[in-house]
């Protein structure tokens, strides 16, 4: 009896410390280095890749000790080089005395010459990270990276905050970049064979301070900066062209970004900005004499709130103005597509379309995409106006 009691209190003794070890793998804050950028490069010739882990300043917060605004950097570039990304998980703590966590981190950004030699293994390099996560835009540096990630940015202190910050503006008030730019949407539409745009960043960083004070000091926020402008395009991994900020307008608006956008256009012999936001997207296929004809329709919503050049005042004025818009936008966006099309880029997703639509009795290929047709309509109605009596 004796025994069994003691082996009882011996097994409740170990069930407790077993509840008691909740904290054996725990981590100090101090002991991470918490990433919030990465940046990738690949030389061509020599085959070296570099990697920049863009790793948080915790002394430069105003919770830390010290003064507010002190001359602390508030993040600080740590460069690893190497001929395989394996090898930098070991090598990069020859300059780190933290261990790396990129959980939280908010953008990684590839050297256009790395994304013209194939991003594939770059996605794979972040996938195969334990704590690394695929749910943060990808972005190509228009020229050399470096500068790129050793630039502090106005307003926000830390890089990374600025950049997630102007991609969410940017794809609510425009059509310069759209939501499908994420690593794990960029691996499913590879995937699947698609050709896709992402975002290009430049760097306007000239004469970089050496301390983050100076830049904060300094009125002009085009210095020391990046901007945010125009799209790579990339097919199976590989980039292969750019576009324009137009042709990124087009592009996002034929695919269903719901931005609204701005431009000016010619009415009445007079330039004139008028602001529009998609409605409703209509993409129908129909063959006619063996070939598939693609109709996209699009319906949009149209203000002259910011035109102060051009105020329709009659009926009759709103008319002519939605029919000028009309037929300007449908002339536009036909030669865009027909511009994709020579180069050889899918960026309407035809051949997906044609995949899901197929009719009983039709063949489909790739080169039936090719071949396919395309005619594109727009219709808008204006539903806000501006002053009525511009200055």
């Amino acid at each position: 009896m004796v025994r069994r009691q003691t082996a009882t209190a011996f097994f409740i003794l170990v069930f407790l410390s077993m509840l008691l070890a909740a904290c054996w793998d725990k981590t100090e804050l101090n002991e991470l280095a918490l990433v919030s950028m990465i940046g990738v490069d690949s030389d061509p010739e020599s085959g070296v890749k570099t990697v920049y882990f863009q790793v948080v300043n915790p002394l430069s917060s105003s919770s830390a000790k010290g003064p507010p605004n002190s001359d602390q950097a508030p993040v600080y570039t740590y460069e690893i080089k190497g001929k395989s990304y394996g090898e930098m998980n070991s090598t990069i703590y020859k300059v780190l005395p933290r261990r790396l966590f990129i959980a939280h981190y908010k953008a990684i950004i590839v050297s256009e010459r790395a994304a013209k030699q194939g991003v594939r293994e770059i996605v794979n390099f972040i996938e195969m990270q334990p704590n690394g996560r695929a749910s943060v835009p990808l972005l190509i540096s228009d020229g050399p990276l470096s500068p790129f990630m050793h630039t502090l940015t106005p307003l926000e202190r830390v890089p990374s905050d600025a950049l997630d910050s102007r991609l969410r503006q940017l794809t609510r008030h425009s059509l310069l970049t759209g939501k499908q730019i994420m690593v794990n949407n960029v691996i499913e539409r590879m995937e699947n064979g698609e050709t896709i745009v992402l975002p290009l960043v430049t760097s306007q960083a000239e004469n970089v301070p050496a301390d983050s004070g100076e830049t904060a000091a300094n009125i002009n926020a085009k210095q020391n900066n990046f901007t945010i402008g125009g799209g790579a395009v990339l097919q199976d991994y590989r980039m292969v062209g750019r576009l324009n900020d137009k042709e990124l307008i087009w592009y996002h608006l034929l695919n269903g970004e719901k931005g609204r956008q701005a431009l000016r256009f010619l009415i009445d012999g007079k330039r004139t900005s008028l602001e529009w936001k998609l409605v409703r997207l209509e993409r129908t296929v129909h063959w006619q004499q063996g070939q598939p004809v693609v109709r996209i329709h699009l319906s949009l919503k149209l203000s002259s709130a910011l035109s102060s050049e051009y105020v329709p005042e009659t009926r009759r004025k709103i008319i002519q103005l939605e029919d000028q818009v009309n037929r300007i936008m449908t002339d536009e966006l036909n030669a865009f597509q027909e511009k994709m099309k020579t180069k050889g880029w899918d960026l309407l997703r035809i051949e997906k379309l044609l995949q899901r639509s197929r009719l009983p009795g039709q063949q489909h290929s790739a080169t039936t995409a090719k071949n396919a047709k395309v005619v594109i309509s727009v219709t808008t109605k204006l539903s806000q106006v501006g002053m009525n009596t511009p200055y």
